[in-house]
């Protein structure tokens, strides 16, 4: 019996060793299943991801995009109201301006016209308004608006010769062209 046994052993042993062949088999098929999957889930995964920072960086750009562009609505839209509010009140500097240029006998009335004139050029100036200035220049149409056209004997045509009414701009932003004669 004993030769049976050790006979059947080796057997049993070569049955064993293939049983556990075969489970080391199926272990590295489940590992290349698992290893496939997870790499498929990696690969998914990697897409995913990319397609979320792509859609962040699109947001960050429209965001940004947003921000200036209201930033400079807002900016024009201060600008605007600034120019209306200006337009408004240029008539009252014209009408200052005749008062101080009248003829007066009273200095105190003449110097007070003098003074609310120039604290209200001064307030002008405090919000960017500047004078156009246009005697003696040449005729620019994006600055001034002709209304005559006269022959002045020494001078070039094309020269602003007399100034009928001030214009203003704010920055590069014309607010009233100057009304003025040209010599031809």
């Amino acid at each position: 019996m004993e030769n049976k046994e050790k006979m059947e052993t080796p057997e049993l042993e070569n049955e064993t060793v293939q049983e556990e062949k075969i489970d080391v088999m199926k272990g590295i098929e489940t590992l290349e299943t698992r290893l496939i999957e997870s790499e498929k889930k990696l690969a998914e995964t990697q897409a995913e991801l990319e397609n979320t920072k792509g859609t962040f960086q699109r947001t960050l750009a429209e965001y940004n995009n947003y921000r200036k562009r209201t930033a400079k609505e807002k900016a024009e839209t201060y600008n605007n109201g600034m120019v209306n509010a200006v337009t408004n009140i240029l008539p009252v500097l014209d009408t200052l301006e005749m008062a101080l240029n009248a003829p007066c006998t009273d200095e105190n009335y003449k110097k007070g016209i003098e003074l609310t004139l120039t604290t209200a050029k001064n307030a002008l100036s405090n919000m960017g308004i500047t004078e156009i200035d246009a005697l003696d220049k040449e005729f620019d149409p994006n600055l001034h608006n002709a209304v005559m056209q006269e022959s002045v004997e020494g001078v070039d045509a094309g020269i602003c010769t007399k100034q009928f009414q001030k214009g203003y701009k704010l920055g590069e932003r014309v607010i009233r062209h100057a009304t003025v004669a040209v010599s031809c």
